[in-house]
């Protein structure tokens, strides 16, 4: 069954008659980090329907008033875990903001990054857990989207959109149709043997220069 437990009502008001907004709550011991990190093991070791906040409390180690306190349910928990998972890699700047450097050599340095985030050791548990759970769970793929899928497609469109204004696609070329091939020109080969735990078929600097090729056309 899902985690159906209620969440504990809130706090009681302040002393002196001062209401919660006028006293915002700061996380200065890092507790909401904490809480992550054990919600992270807890759903790659058993699964997102078998953890609970009950045992997500108890792990961090915090109380559920604590813990409720800062994440309202366990989607919006599992929401934050992806988010942070995929944090170093959508909240840097990965592509220039114009195209005065080399694309080639911006596109190589692109697919190295994301190389390096295929290799954090919670990436590709949790999308194993997003993928096995979320024909019961909708919200993970949708977290799983909006935290991490949808800003680096848009970023990588953007960066093509700029090249596609300085002439380096084709005319005519639809920069976040261009993104979404190149990624999966990327990941086919590269990324989903990982994610299914057999040994990549093709050397990667092939496959990243015949990527960059489709997009940007032979050098």
């Amino acid at each position: 069954m899902p985690d159906t437990e209620i969440p504990p009502k809130g706090p009681a008001a302040p002393p002196s008659g001062r209401s919660p907004a006028a006293r915002p709550r700061r996380d200065t011991r890092g507790t909401a980090a904490r809480i992550r990190t054990a919600a992270r093991r807890l759903f790659v070791e058993k699964g997102y329907e078998a953890t609970s906040m009950d045992a997500v409390a108890a792990a961090a180690p915090v109380s559920k008033r604590t813990l409720y306190q800062h994440f309202p349910g366990k989607a919006e928990l599992f929401g934050a875990v992806i988010d942070e998972a995929w944090s170093h890699l959508t909240r840097s700047p990965l592509l220039p903001q114009d195209t005065s450097g080399d694309p080639r050599a911006v596109l190589r340095a692109y697919v190295g990054r994301l190389a390096e985030h295929w290799d954090r050791p919670d990436v590709i548990p949790l999308l194993r857990l997003v993928i096995a759970e979320a024909p019961r769970f909708p919200e993970l793929s949708q977290a799983y989207f909006a935290a991490g899928k949808e800003p680096a497609v848009k970023g990588l469109s953007a960066y093509l959109g700029a090249l596609a204004a300085a002439g380096w696609l084709k005319p005519g070329r639809d920069p976040q149709l261009a993104a979404a091939q190149f990624l999966g020109a990327i990941k086919e080969p590269l990324f989903w043997p990982r994610v299914l735990g057999v040994p990549a078929a093709f050397d990667a600097a092939e496959a990243v220069e015949r990527a960059i090729d489709a997009v940007l056309g032979p050098a």
